[in-house]
């Protein structure tokens, strides 16, 4: 068929040719051709078609389910993109949804074409752009200055012009404020503070950024504004200039009546400070303007450039607005501590939070580390960084905290009479490598006075050996599922498996925890299982990922924003996809996977901190409950930490421990060999003799046979042991004799 015909078909189908046009037959068309147009096969359409019209028929064809017809329309709609940006693409593709009234029509499209087979990616693609070019048109400076000017025009012009700048929200108030901060027209200034009041809290942060810098004409009208719109974010703001002693009596008492009426009772400025910044390293939603979108605007005042904002991640928006109210709140008070451990957590947290190629472009890179301050500030500091990172089931910063208090504290500032001792808690801490950290921390500080859970310190650190080992995780499906093949390809050792978390939770006690847990179940039963998840000691911190239907992620999604150790991915995915939200999940919840070089590093760590234990005398430690980790390590490790591991053995007063180290040298060759029976000697020198006849006998052999084979380091070593077991001396008579 060619084009031309396929085109009239084409015409023929669009709902506004459509009408009243009954059949095919009626425009004379043969019978074939009617067959024709109700194939499947794609056609060519224009690319130079009325962008209105290929949008509408677009959605059109979606609507009638002809998935080729619209792949194709779709296709010509984007490639008159071509030669504009992308934001101005998306900007004319929302400008001719929203003027032509296809909004609802638009919603209709997506929740019927995302899943459609043959055009599903075009629609997702359709609302992407649609989506964004939405913002992008509400935000536009130019358009959010006509509206401003539209505000005092005719009754069509008004409602246009609220429409937009309720749509562009906190990105329409410093062309807002400029109104008031000029007074050039009454009414318009009337117009603005109203619209002001309607943008509600969206307008607080920029509002309350700017109060303390206007004109002391402007400030009244401001504080007003804030007190009308009722969102207490502006409390500390308003106090702090109430309590300004150069701000004229009117500016104090119209900030003070607003602060009143906001519910602030406290007049201390760092306290008020303190508890803004507080709530934003909870992450309070309230608090983030714009949640979903990838970033949120930190606000500046600048005496030439008026209300400017900086763009920051959406991710660490939270942590650095925590930082620079905890910041305020020094500055008011050098003494505050609550403020001090709000600085140097949310400055870790942010860190954390910095995903692979993101920066935060309110730091410069000339200031100090988050580190730096965190071991600065002290160890009281630090433990009450500490406490909160518990609190709040946040893994990596507890992580950064046990590693700074490590650092700082001595015996005498590890534990405080009478206070919270969080680094004992971390002891039962539902991650592994928090438990390993914590107590390679107390392990190290070898203090003199036992405390409750000193009995678990040793064997903990002692695990730490084979920490690399073993990554655990369980899966929590309905029915059969396909995530176990994907998670042993992707190095987890899987514990098993059930249709409820109660059906896994025996396996995940026995183990002492796990590393990974997946939950593929409806979003109502997801929701549940996930509060079980977090309610068990034992997985409180556990990352989790929810398996989710391609329609209903976002849903999900938002159902855990405030969980960092929650994590969607989409049912029937590929495993690539699925290692990769794993690793962004491990890397969010805790750090990131134990990487060969963290299990090198916790074995060296493990091995430094006993050996340790074994030679103080005064620690309440005892090097004993080690011993079966170091005996399953003599038995598996080689090479120099074979050797590390011998080195910790030979001070163990245990028969156990002697006799394996005597067979290990055994069973060594090379300069290993003059190691470990050095090793086996000092124990011997250390505890007497516990070697039997079997190890007696080999030693023998051994110094026999390296008679006459010019290794007289290994002969020497031998000799060593033999003198150091209190063997008959008749022995080395007999060597003497046969020279």
């Amino acid at each position: 068929m060619d084009r031309t015909f396929r085109r009239s078909l084409d015409w023929i189908s669009r709902p506004a040719l459509f009408g009243g046009i009954l059949a095919v037959g009626m425009l004379g068309v043969h019978a074939n051709a009617h067959a024709a147009m109700m194939s499947p096969a794609p056609f060519p359409v224009a690319q130079d078609e009325d962008p209105v019209q290929l949008v509408k028929d677009f959605m059109h064809y979606v609507l009638i389910a002809r998935p080729d017809l619209a792949e194709a329309t779709g296709n010509a709609l984007f490639a008159q993109g071509d030669g504009m940006t992308e934001a101005a693409f998306n900007e004319r593709l929302a400008s001719i949804v929203s003027e032509n009234d296809l909004g609802e029509k638009a919603e209709r499209v997506f929740q019927r074409g995302r899943r459609m087979d043959g055009v599903g990616d075009m629609v997702i693609r359709f609302e992407n752009a649609l989506e964004n070019g939405r913002l992008e048109l509400a935000r536009n400076p130019e358009r959010v200055e006509q509206a401003i000017d539209m505000l005092t025009g005719t009754m069509r012009k008004q409602m246009l012009a609220k429409k937009r700048l309720l749509a562009a929200g906190e990105y329409a108030v410093p062309a807002l404020l400029q109104v008031l901060v000029e007074g050039k027209n009454p009414q318009l200034e009337i117009e603005a503070t109203r619209m002001l009041e309607e943008i509600k809290r969206q307008a607080v942060l920029p509002l309350s950024e700017a109060l303390s810098h206007l004109h002391s004409s402007v400030q009244p009208k401001v504080c007003r504004i804030l007190a009308k719109i009722g969102w207490p974010t502006a409390i500390p703001y308003l106090l702090q200039v109430a309590q300004d002693s150069s701000s004229p009596d009117n500016v104090k008492d119209a900030a003070m009546r607003a602060f009143r009426q906001l519910g602030g009772t406290s007049t201390d400025v760092s306290t008020a400070f303190s508890a803004l910044a507080r709530k934003f390293f909870d992450q309070e939603q309230s608090l983030i303007a714009y949640p979903g979108d990838p970033a949120n605007m930190v606000w500046g005042y600048g005496d030439y450039t008026g209300l400017s904002a900086t763009a920051v991640p959406t991710n660490i928006f939270a942590q650095v607005m925590a930082k620079i109210e905890a910041e305020r709140a020094l500055k008011a008070d050098p003494r505050n501590q609550t403020a001090l451990t709000l600085y140097v957590a949310s400055d870790l947290r942010r860190e954390n939070l910095l995903k692979a190629g993101q920066v935060d472009p309110l730091d410069d890179g000339g200031s100090y580390s988050p580190q730096f301050f965190a071991t600065a500030s002290g160890a009281g500091t630090v433990k009450s960084v500490l406490s909160m990172a518990i609190d709040a089931r946040d893994t990596a910063l507890v992580r950064d905290a046990i590693a700074a208090l490590g650092e700082t504290a001595g015996r005498g500032a590890m534990f405080s009479s009478g206070e919270r001792e969080p680094l004992l808690e971390c002891l039962q801490y539902p991650d592994r490598r928090v438990q390993y950290d914590a107590a390679l921390v107390l392990g190290g500080s070898l203090p003199s006075k036992g405390f409750t859970g000193d009995n678990q310190v040793v064997t903990l650190v002692a695990s730490a050996i084979r920490a690399g080992e073993n990554s655990f995780a369980v899966v929590i499906a309905d029915g059969n599922n396909d995530f176990d093949g994907m998670l042993r390809t992707d190095g987890f050792t899987m514990l098993g498996g059930g249709a409820s978390f109660y059906d896994i939770e025996p396996e995940v006690n026995k183990a002492g925890g796990v590393d990974l847990i997946v939950v593929d179940a409806t979003p109502e039963k997801a929701r549940q299982v996930v509060s079980q998840i977090r309610d068990n000691p034992r997985t409180g911190a556990t990352p989790v990922i929810v398996a989710v239907d391609p329609a209903k992620k976002d849903m999900v999604a938002r159902e855990f924003d405030s969980d960092r150790a929650t994590s969607v991915w989409i049912t029937g995915a590929d495993a690539a996809s699925f290692k990769a939200v794993t690793d962004n999940l491990l890397m969010k919840a805790a750090g990131g996977r134990l990487s060969q070089a963290d299990a090198m590093g916790y074995t060296i760590d493990a091995l430094d901190t006993l050996y340790s234990i074994s030679v103080d005398q005064g620690s309440v430690y005892d090097i004993l409950d080690a011993e079966p980790a170091l005996l399953d390590a003599m038995a598996s490790v080689s090479g120099r930490m074979k050797l590390m591991v011998a080195r910790v053995m030979a001070m163990v007063p245990s028969q156990d421990s002697q006799r394996a180290l005597i067979d290990g040298a055994m069973a060594a060759t090379g300069s290993d060999q003059v190691t470990l029976l050095d090793e086996a000697a000092r124990s011997a020198r250390r505890f007497g003799s516990f070697a039997d006849d079997r190890q007696v006998s080999a030693l023998r052999k051994l110094i026999e046979d390296s008679s006459g084979s010019g290794n007289n380091q290994l002969a020497d070593a031998a000799g060593r042991l033999y003198g150091s077991l209190g063997l008959p001396s008749s022995e080395t008579i007999q060597l003497i004799i046969s020279e």
